[in-house]
């Protein structure tokens, strides 16, 4: 459920307001309008670098979930079923 603050009114009905993610009690403007408190936002934006993939072939950084789950990126992945699909040219060793 979220709750949009309108005025100082509401804010001070609304006796105690908590962090959606810990549960620690509100105290900001920012925090409360927010409906999180400041260390829990710092940790989930260091969550979301956190979890940044990237291909293991050319390392470019994925952005796909079909990549992720993968760990390639689609170009990667198109050129290693090409080179898989081609016939390898056999080499008759000459006779001296």
């Amino acid at each position: 459920m979220h709750m949009k603050l309108e005025t100082w009114d509401e804010l001070e009905e609304a006796e105690h307001i908590f962090c959606w993610s810990c549960g620690k009690q509100l105290f900001t403007i920012d925090e409360i309008a927010q409906r999180v408190c400041q260390e829990c936002k710092i940790a989930m934006k260091k969550t979301a670098e956190d979890d940044t993939f990237f291909c293991w072939a050319c390392g470019k950084k994925l952005g796909e979930m079909s990549e992720v789950a993968q760990g390639l990126c689609h170009h990667c992945k198109a050129d290693i079923i090409r080179k898989l699909r081609s016939p390898q040219k056999k080499t008759i060793p000459m006779k001296i």
